[in-house]
């Protein structure tokens, strides 16, 4: 019996990230997995101590990547690995990966680099990245969940405002799907394939369709052309399991983002489907 380690964050804490890791549990013992759950804080070490010690494995649902190596230096498989979750928690990093697979993605612009201490103390690049893209302008901070830090500007003004609000933080702009307002599709993909789907819709009125927002999820039945663009996605990121989320272009599905941890209780919700079994299946077929 192999025995994997379940590591998380030490600050995160509610009733949803419970259910999640009681997901993990439950799937433990369909595949014959002990799994044992350490959080960041609790796996504090020197860089010459073993953090996972004992562990065939780690399922690593944080995004702390430099525990992460640490881990893997140690010679333990961590899944997924410490580059796939740096490229999904950066935005930018992520359309990058995406671009360079040829996938398609609404186009991005990057805003350039400021620095903490200095903020965005010109705002010349706003106009320059509306007149690419157009209004609506979505706005996203680099880094985020749950559509947390997700933001939709309709004037010049407006996408001024907001970027001042965010203060020095890492953004980029993105082109407004009009044609996927309120709605995705999150496509959980494990290894080369496509799990299962989940069809979301926002609260009325709201862009986004996150279900930490008020949005509701049912099952949905992916194209060939949606799952392969997805399941390419998860590999363009070197994520082993993702939750991709597509958006409705006009010529097909556009791939929006990439979750290397997947918050999928809502997943579990619509479909019946507990995405940790087909993980840990994935994991112990290559370990």
């Amino acid at each position: 019996m192999k025995h994997g380690l379940l590591f998380v964050n030490h600050f995160l804490a509610s009733g949803s990230f419970d259910a999640l890791y009681s997901l993990f549990d439950a799937a433990a013992q369909t595949c014959g997995v002990t799994l044992s759950r350490v959080t960041g804080g609790e796996a504090v070490a020197s860089f010459d101590e073993h953090p996972a010690r004992g562990a065939d494995f780690v399922v690593f649902w944080d995004k702390d990547v430099a525990a992460a190596r640490r881990i893997l230096r140690h010679g333990i498989p961590v899944f997924n690995s410490p580059d796939a979750i740096r490229i999904c928690d950066s935005k930018s990093e992520t359309a990058e990966a995406l671009l360079s697979a040829s996938l398609p993605t609404p186009r991005t612009l990057v805003a350039p680099m400021t620095y903490e201490t200095v903020g965005y103390t010109k705002d010349d690049f706003i106009a320059r990245g509306a007149s690419v893209l157009g209004f609506p302008l979505v706005i996203k901070e680099c880094y985020g969940s749950f559509g947390e830090q997700v933001y939709l500007a309709s004037s010049l003004e407006e996408a001024k405002e907001t970027v001042k609000r965010i203060g020095a933080k890492p953004l980029l702009f993105q082109e407004f799907i009009s044609r996927s307002f309120g709605t995705d599709v999150r496509v959980n993909v494990v290894g080369d394939r496509a799990v299962c789907a989940m069809k979301r819709t926002g609260r009325p009125g709201d862009f986004r369709s996150n279900i930490a927002h008020g949005g509701t999820g049912e099952p949905y039945t992916l194209s060939a052309d949606e799952e392969a663009v997805a399941v390419a996605a998860a590999r363009a990121v070197g994520a082993d399991f993702a939750g991709v989320d597509l958006l409705f272009g006009e010529n097909g599905p556009l791939v929006c983002e990439v979750n290397s941890n997947p918050h999928f209780t809502g997943t579990y919700k619509a479909t019946g489907i507990n995405l940790a079994v087909p993980i840990f299946e994935h994991i112990l077929n290559n370990i």
